[in-house]
């Protein structure tokens, strides 16, 4: 029956059965094997990688904290840079800042969730200079010269911000490690900036870390 549905005779038919059987079964078996061990493969690097994540952050918000317990700071934030989608109608990528991390004292309110996606262009003067070389930069609320800059502090009752780059091992400006003094007139110590500056190239690794880098 099968050979004449196919106009062969029996004897082809059973050749390309036992071809069909013999050869190309166990090749699509091999294949369901690897197609198969190559999803296993990419499910555990992706679960590999989540767990790295966790830790990551991990490590960077008990840093936070403790500078934020050790030196009484009202609140301390790390920021990262990042694509915030495109100008239209070109590609071109615009710049970003977002708090992605942030540790405060009792009675501050946390400030992450207002400083998401916040144009780089509004810090320039600012990025500039830590850009250029600054170790750090402090800025004194109510003298600010950038009435823009002063609205946007004094407007969530800061007094000063001190401003640390993170910079990554291939020189990358990847980030801000920030320092907010609410409502009070607080300056840092000589050995608080030292600590906070020498924590800020430490944390350089993590951040690029969570970005994708490889620091290898």
């Amino acid at each position: 029956m099968l050979g004449s549905l196919f106009g062969l005779n029996f004897e082809y038919t059973a050749v390309i059965v036992a071809f069909l059987t013999g050869v190309v079964g166990p090749s699509v078996l091999v294949f369901i094997r690897h197609y198969l061990s190559g999803k296993t493969s990419e499910t555990e690097k992706r679960k590999k990688d989540f767990i790295h994540t966790i830790e990551t952050q991990k490590i960077v918000n008990e840093t936070l904290n403790e500078l934020q317990n050790k030196y009484n700071l009202d609140r301390v934030w790390l920021s990262q840079f990042h694509n915030g989608g495109n100008y239209y109608p070109g590609n071109k990528g615009m710049k970003k800042m977002s708090v992605s991390f942030e540790s405060t004292a009792p009675g501050i309110s946390t400030d992450i969730m207002k400083m998401q996606n916040l144009p780089v262009s509004f810090f320039s003067s600012l990025l500039q200079k830590l850009g250029e070389g600054h170790e750090s930069l402090v800025v004194n609320v109510d003298t600010e010269e950038d009435y823009a800059l002063q609205s946007f502090w004094g407007g969530r009752g800061i007094n000063s911000v001190y401003l640390f780059p993170v910079i990554c091992i291939q020189g990358g400006f990847i980030g801000i490690l920030g320092v907010d003094f609410v409502k009070r007139e607080g300056v840092l110590s000589t050995s608080a900036h030292e600590q906070i500056k020498i924590t800020a190239h430490l944390l350089s690794g993590y951040v690029a870390s969570l970005c994708g880098e490889d620091l290898k």
